[in-house]
Formats: C-alpha cells, structure tokens, sequence
C-alpha cells in the first residue's frame, strides 16, 4: 500500500468512529496503546500494562478492533516511505490547536532543513531535540542520510528526543520504532530540566546491550566480555539478557525465538 493511500485510510477509520467519540480521543488513545504495545515486550512494566487495560476497557469490540488496523496503516505507509506520517494525520484530522501552538512542520520543510544542518560524513551523529513533537525533523535527517548520501541511518544517528506532551512522546517513540531509529524518547520538560519517563526504541536496546556489555580482543585475538565494574555506562537500560528484582526478564526458550527475529 503506498504511504498516501495508507493515510487516506488510516483518517477514514478513525472518523467512521466519530459518531461515539471525538477524533482527538481515538488518535491519543491509538497512539498510547500502539507505544505500550511496541515497548511492552522489553519493559515489562505492570504499570505499562494497567495503563493499557484501563485504556482499551473504555470501547466496544467494534471500536477495539480499529486499533490494530489503524498500526498497519502506520506500518504499510513507513516501509513505502518515510515521512512524518501520525504528524501529517494529526493535522489533517484537525487536531492541531491555535491555543497550545501544537501545529507540526510540513514534513517537505523538515527534509529541507534536514539537508542543510550539516554535512553527512558516516560518522555517528548525536542529536538532540528537545521539543520532538511527532518526530518529523527527526526522521527526515534519518531520510536525507538514506536518500542522498546513501548512508544508514540505523547506525549512524543517536537521538536524545524530549517532549512535555505525552502524545507527542508517543506519537514520535511509534515512528522511530518503526523506522529502526536508536533513540531515547523522553517525557519531560527542556526548560526545567525535569524527567517524567524514559521510552528507549528497540535499536536503542540492541546498541545499548553492546555498550553494556562491550567485547574486547586480547594478545590472542580472541574475544571476551568485559564485566560490569570494568565499564564506563552512563545510564543502565533493561535488555532482553537482563533480569528485573531477581526475576529473568525471558526465559532461554523466548530469548531463542527472539534471537530469530521474532517476539513471541
């Protein structure tokens, strides 16, 4: 499916729902459930996880099962191309507010500004934003590395992203996700310095396992694992090898099933 017909799509789901409740509520909720249900199988968190029943127990069944469909459209237009895409239907739903200035940058104006803030030379960029709003500037740097200079941006980018606004923390947390973007995706507030919650993204897990655990080679070339007191870590993440309050995260056998590329 190209990524406008996923859009057209993904806003006549949520208005067909509009007669039993406001567009605003439908996205807001859609994006809280879609970024509970991406981070949930590294965090773990009960408190994740009540927050998602009380959130889906408010609707039907014909309401729950927009929600799905609404993350494939997300998917569907993300692997036609990048973009901006829950920015763009944010605003086309209208949901933008003179009151708040909640009003995202035309993704078009994000890829030219991407294109001028630096020359892309390969080597790791570290970038912080401290108002992410859906993620747009974001991702169109990771697609001028991609399009114009033939880099990957997986591999390249390191993103410090904060927002006050929960919706926007969890609006831009989906599309890196998706986009295979290592970032730690922060609520909280820039100007006090103030940190509600830490939302890290699947690459940034598999790149933190490699910097909390680092291998090093001896005389012998031969690797080996250097221990926990011999690292310089700035701040430990959960990963899927690590155990929380004693208890393992996986077992052996749901470790090997992700080892395979899968979840569950």
């Amino acid at each position: 499916m190209k990524y406008e017909e996923a859009q057209n799509e993904f806003i006549k789901l949520i208005e067909s729902k509009c007669y039993e409740f406001q567009a605003w509520e439908l996205f807001t909720d859609f994006c809280k459930l879609s970024a509970i249900s991406l981070y949930q199988p590294f965090r773990k968190s009960e408190k994740l996880e009540k927050e998602y029943m009380q959130t889906i127990s408010k609707y039907k069944k014909d309401v729950v099962e927009i929600f799905p469909k609404l993350l494939a459209y997300v998917v569907m237009a993300l692997e036609d191309k990048m973009g901006d895409f829950l920015g763009e239907c944010f605003m086309n739903l209208k949901l933008g507010s003179k009151y708040t200035g909640q009003f995202f940058t035309p993704y078009h104006i994000s890829v030219f500004m991407a294109s001028i803030v630096g020359e892309a030379t390969g080597e790791k960029e570290g970038i912080c934003e401290p108002c992410v709003g859906s993620g747009g500037m974001i991702i169109a740097r990771a697609d001028v590395l991609s399009k114009e200079h033939g880099l990957a941006y997986q591999n390249i980018m390191e993103v410090h992203a904060v927002d006050i606004d929960v919706l926007c923390v969890h609006m831009s947390y989906i599309q890196f996700t998706l986009l295979g973007l290592s970032a730690e995706v922060i609520h909280g507030n820039s100007l006090s310095n103030e940190t509600f919650e830490v939302w890290y993204t699947m690459k940034y897990i598999l790149n933190a396992q490699n910097r909390q655990y680092p291998k090093v080679i001896n005389e012998d070339e031969k690797e080996f694992e250097v221990k926990d007191n011999e690292t310089n870590v700035r701040e430990k993440v959960t990963l899927p090898c690590d155990s929380i309050e004693n208890k393992i995260l996986y077992s052996n056998e749901e470790l090997e099933v992700f080892a395979g590329g899968r979840l569950f």
